[in-house]
């Protein structure tokens, strides 16, 4: 099985837009990383994200890329800085197949540290430099790896 933690685009300031819907950058961000993961075969069977919308706008934006529209839901939980991460690793425990979690990088770190070596507490990646950055953990019960990660600035033009 595959995670997908996906550090949301860029978004407008709340002077800007008060709902904060992702930029121009975000939408280039968003679409490139989506194009990405067409290419790579990234098949999830959802893509969660926040209730913010910027989140909601990136995934969105890469499941349009993907072809996976109808595949975009809301988390269940609240997926904020400070949020526990227990519920995400249940419903990624209970899947039936791979999962993207399009979210808030404090959030997506701890679940990447949680799964890497059980201790959400202990960081095993970064999202830097970072709006669009992704990562890729494969695994099941508790043996996961990061088997890539993906940066905006890894990107050619």
């Amino acid at each position: 099985m595959k995670v997908y933690l996906v550090h949301h685009a860029d978004a407008l300031s709340a002077e800007q837009d008060p709902q904060r819907h992702i930029s121009q950058k975000g939408r280039d961000q968003a679409d490139r990383l989506g194009t990405r993961f067409r290419a790579l075969g990234v098949a999830p069977v959802r893509i969660l994200h926040s209730d913010k919308q910027w989140t909601i706008d990136t995934a969105e934006r890469i499941a349009a890329k993907l072809g996976t529209e109808n595949r975009t839901a809301k988390a269940a939980y609240p997926i904020n800085t400070g949020d526990p991460v227990a519920p995400f690793m249940s419903e990624i425990a209970a899947a039936r197949g791979d999962i993207m979690m399009c979210g808030h990088v404090e959030y997506l770190l701890r679940s990447a540290s949680q799964l890497v070596c059980g201790d959400e507490t202990r960081k095993v990646v970064e999202f830097k430099p970072g709006n669009g950055t992704a990562v890729c953990l494969e695994g099941e019960g508790d043996d996961w790896v990061i088997t890539y990660a993906w940066r905006q600035d890894h990107a050619a033009g």
